[in-house]
């Protein structure tokens, strides 16, 4: 990929406010509250990374099992299994806790002994980039990942070495967090973009949306746009396409 082309998010509507796209090895914090469609959004890039643009990529969650991310899906008619059966896409279950013979138990494997936060994790992710080649990930969610730990500045740190790495490997990344309403969240500091989802109830309904807070190195529209979610997924409603 040359230094022009872009990644594209697979996202109607998204491209066109992004100067036709990401930048190739970005790393994207994807904010929102519960229910603006950060997963559904994140699983969009992947999915049509590896469908339409021959870009393999990667699901990391920490909430949610991986068989229950692929059924999810499937209402958009998107078959993320015959991906993962093709090697184009990974889940990669990094749960902290798992269920064992019926009982929720503790996974410390990932998340305990380790000299900086993220170092396991991020190890697992470096091996499975280069053992399928992968070109885009998705990271569900940092939120959940810096509640394993205790100092922020230690977080902080891990943070910033699991950005570095994944900018050596030329991956485009979408990490997911909650939105905090009392303070700016550690990893918006850590970062090269920033897009935020918005779910605003407007009288008896409740309404999503989107805005590019920052885009390093990329013009980008600073309005805040519609989104809406269909049987094919999230699409950017641009004010001229809004009946």
């Amino acid at each position: 990929m040359s230094f022009s082309e872009k990644v594209r998010t697979g996202i109607p509507g998204l491209d066109s406010i992004l100067s036709g796209g990401l930048r190739e090895g970005m790393n994207v914090v994807l904010s929102g509250q519960p229910g603006s469609g950060k997963t559904t959004l994140g699983m969009q890039f992947l999915y049509y990374g590896a469908k339409d643009f021959d870009e393999s990529g990667i699901f990391v969650t920490l909430s949610e099992s991986p068989n229950s991310i692929k059924n999810n899906f499937m209402s958009y008619g998107w078959d993320i299994q015959n991906l993962i059966e093709q090697g184009k896409i990974i889940i990669i279950d990094a749960r902290p806790f798992k269920m064992e013979e019926g009982f929720v138990a503790l996974d410390e494997s990932l998340y305990r002994g380790e000299s900086l936060p993220f170092m396991h994790l991020t190890q697992l992710i470096l091996s499975s980039i280069k053992r399928i080649g992968a070109k885009r990930l998705v990271i569900d969610s940092l939120s959940v990942l810096a509640m394993q730990y205790t100092n922020e500045f230690y977080v902080r740190q891990g943070l910033q070495g699991m950005v570095n790495a994944l900018e050596s490997q030329h991956c485009t990344s979408l990490l997911i967090s909650e939105t905090s309403e009392i303070q700016v969240p550690l990893d918006w500091y850590v970062t090269s973009g920033i897009i935020l989802l918005h779910h605003i109830r407007r009288e008896d309904t409740m309404e999503r949306a989107i805005h590019v807070l920052k885009m390093r190195g990329i013009k980008h529209s600073e309005q805040i746009l519609p989104i809406r979610i269909s049987d094919s997924g999230m699409q950017v409603m641009h004010p001229r396409l809004i009946p």
